[in-house]
């Protein structure tokens, strides 16, 4: 059980590293008109080997369709992704990038590998590994094995 100085230590740390990524990001993606949720699906969707459909995008990330159908219609309406109507089944839509969203998306990885860059400069190679070793971890121990609510 953690004691109640370091759990004030997370939360003052967890505070101050939320609200320097969250500004980081946001500066880079405000002025696309993205958030970073927005940018997220745009990427997955550009790393794809093939055109992905919205109920694909809603587990992958955990919400509902909805929630999903919101981020593609700013997406859609910014020209940053493209729908296509699958053959067999019509109802089904593939979601792909169009030039100007891989384009876009190439932009903002590369800056964003750049800001990773130096925050290896500065913290050193081993302890970006162990922070990104870390996420991942309670990405997959906690998170994914996380029983939703009301089950």
């Amino acid at each position: 059980m953690a004691t109640v100085d370091a759990l004030d230590m997370f939360l003052t740390d967890y505070a101050n590293i939320s609200r320097y990524l969250n500004s980081r990001l946001n500066s880079l993606l405000t002025t696309q008109h993205l958030t970073f949720d927005a940018f997220f699906i745009m990427h997955e969707i550009g790393q794809s080997p093939r055109p992905l459909l919205l109920m694909e995008l809603a587990h992958r990330h955990h919400v509902s369709r909805s929630a999903i159908s919101r981020q593609i219609s700013m997406l859609l309406s910014n020209q940053y992704i493209t729908q296509q109507a699958n053959a067999a089944d019509r109802r089904q839509k593939g979601l792909s990038l169009t030039a100007t969203g891989r384009h876009l998306d190439q932009q903002l990885m590369t800056t964003m590998h750049k800001t990773v860059h130096q925050w290896t400069t500065q913290l050193g190679p081993q302890r970006v590994k162990s922070l990104l070793d870390i996420f991942n971890d309670f990405n997959e121990q906690i998170i994914n094995n996380e029983v939703p609510a009301g089950h």
